[in-house]
């Protein structure tokens, strides 16, 4: 009977130590700041094939945005959508405003919030830098061609705007849906957009699986 048994863990022992380990793949990512509550869903796709290395835009395998950029000429999935807004600090005065009121303020026209029929206060406007992924959209769909305003003050994140407008009275921003919280008030609904997982080339192995996993 131990013969047996010797037998059976030795068998055992062999079948175990002939399974090979997962090596996990290293994904590198880029994700743009407008993009970041998508994090979540980044890390809970991630299993034990994929290790996520947040990344810079020109070494990641995969890049997340908002919106489709010009000329995209490689692989791009949508995991996603996501609104993008223009957000008031609620003693504006205002509640929604039109497309071209949004241009009248963005661009310097309007300075007063009365002028778009809020309260009487000077207007601060906070805008990106040109090339972020949320301004696109907003500059495409809302300025057509025409300039912010040079007296605009820079955001240097989604987080940073979010926290602009609602800290400061008078203030009016750019924002995606999930980034307006706390003391902010939505005014108008710029555009409704996909949210892209964009690749190099068509992706393999850990990247295909996260993006797989990132769609559902």
């Amino acid at each position: 009977m131990k013969k047996i048994l010797s037998v059976i863990l030795f068998f055992l022992t062999a079948c175990a130590s002939t399974t090979p380990a997962v090596t996990p793949q290293l994904v590198k990512v880029y994700i743009t700041s407008s993009a970041q509550p998508r994090l979540a869903d980044l890390y809970n796709c991630a299993s034990v094939s994929a290790v996520i290395n947040l990344s810079d835009p020109q070494t990641a395998d995969v890049l997340i945005r908002v919106g489709e950029p010009d000329n995209l000429l490689t692989p791009a999935f949508q995991i996603g959508t996501e609104d993008i807004l223009v957000a008031v600090h609620p003693q504006t005065g205002v509640s929604s405003l039109t497309i071209g009121q949004a241009r009248q303020l963005f661009t310097g026209q309007a300075t007063n919030w009365k002028d778009v029929g809020g309260n009487d206060m000077p207007v601060q406007v906070w805008t990106y830098s040109p090339d972020d992924d949320a301004q696109q959209i907003f500059n495409d769909t809302v300025l057509a061609g025409q300039p912010v305003t040079s007296l605009a003050r820079l955001a240097v994140s989604a987080q940073a705007m979010s926290d602009a407008i609602g800290a400061q009275a008078g203030s009016v921003g750019v924002l995606t849906r999930r980034w307006k919280a706390g003391n902010t008030r939505e005014a108008l609904i710029v555009a409704s957009v996909p949210v892209l997982a964009i690749t190099k080339s068509e992706p393999q192995g850990a990247l295909k699986n996260l993006i797989a996993c990132l769609q559902k």
